[in-house]
């Protein structure tokens, strides 16, 4: 079952006293934890009433036997059981086939939330998926477009801000949340929606603060140099080299993501003649939607030929500062000067 059918099962007071929560969102298996014990347990009493074990160490019978002692305050403990073994590698704990007969009763006197961490939701074993099947699982995926936008405006407006459809899909594009191998998350988007709302000096949130906020300065000097190199502009290309030699003292760092980008510039030029769109392509590449557009854009100036003589340019000079035959920031300056030649 999916997070929404935990949120209608919880408004219903119908899930089970046996719960295993996993999928690619920590945020919202936190924020689920912590429904429940608000629900069960006054703050006041938490200290006794809210028991954490540690899944590597703790076993069936010690899990159990948690959930078997009453409490005198709270109308029932909650047991949390953080990354349980047995869900995601394999154990010799001798009571899972006794856990497993758990999960599927009533317990009454406690709640057991067993919660899987992302980075184990792709190695849940046998016994975690006749888990899940028998004690109220609930998978915790990524969130469709429609809650996505709803999860960032929610969180916007009750900051006091506003944020526009134009700006909230460049949002959405820029962090990557929907990138294949994506580790972008809903925590680190809602860190970087409190940094956006502390940020914004007006009532809505710009195209420009979510630039600047989100896109690093290395990636930033990246874009502007493709433009310059695009529009053949050799000052301004050299100009930006020279600020990153002086301000970053970033150059090999640059010349990594120049080769990148160029590289997504080719992927786009060839996959755009076969007739895909943006959205398909980038999809298609595993790469960021802002970062594929940016490069796609960029990409219709060449042709493909150019565009392979550049990228084996960039992988000499990358050859050539490992060997020691160049200093990484001439490497760069010539690299400026030399592509801004079409």
């Amino acid at each position: 079952m999916a997070y929404k059918d935990f949120i209608n099962d919880f408004r219903k007071e119908i899930t089970p006293d046996v719960l295993f929560f996993y999928g690619a969102e920590d945020h919202l298996m936190d924020w689920a934890v912590e429904q429940i014990i608000n629900k069960y347990v006054s703050e006041e009493w938490r200290e006794i009433d809210v028991r954490y074990l540690d899944g590597d160490r703790v076993s069936a019978y010690d899990i159990m036997g948690e959930a078997r002692a009453f409490s005198m305050f709270s109308d029932r403990r909650v047991i949390i059981v953080r990354n349980y073994l047995p869900l995601y590698r394999k154990s010799s704990d001798s009571g899972i086939n006794e856990l497993l007969e758990l999960a599927g009763s009533r317990l009454g006197t406690s709640v057991i939330v067993f919660v899987l961490e992302s980075r184990y939701s792709d190695d849940i074993t046998a016994f975690g998926k006749k888990f899940a099947k028998k004690g109220g699982g609930y998978e915790f995926s990524r969130l469709d477009k429609a809650d996505l936008k709803s999860f960032i405006t929610k969180r916007i407006h009750t900051s006091g801000k506003m944020i526009a459809r134009r700006e909230l899909d460049y949002l959405i594009d820029l962090t990557g949340y929907y990138n294949k191998e994506s580790s972008y998350d809903l925590a680190r988007l809602d860190a970087d929606i409190a940094k956006l709302v502390k940020a914004c000096p007006e009532d809505s949130i710009s195209y420009g603060l979510i630039e600047d906020l989100l896109i690093g300065d290395s990636d930033r000097y990246v874009f502007n140099l493709v433009d310059a190199v695009v529009n053949g502009d050799r000052p301004r290309a050299l100009e930006i080299a020279e600020t990153i030699i002086r301000e970053e003292d970033g150059a090999m760092q640059v010349i990594a993501l120049l080769t990148k980008q160029f590289e997504i510039m080719y992927d786009a030029l060839e996959l755009s003649r076969e007739g895909y769109s943006v959205s398909q392509m980038a999809s298609m590449t595993g790469i960021n939607e802002f970062r594929f557009k940016r490069a796609w854009q960029s990409a219709g100036a060449y042709k493909l030929s150019r565009l392979r003589e550049l990228l084996v340019q960039l992988y000499n000079i990358d050859r050539d500062i490992k060997k020691g035959d160049i200093d990484k920031d001439v490497a760069l300056e010539l690299f400026a000067v030399t592509a801004s030649n079409r």
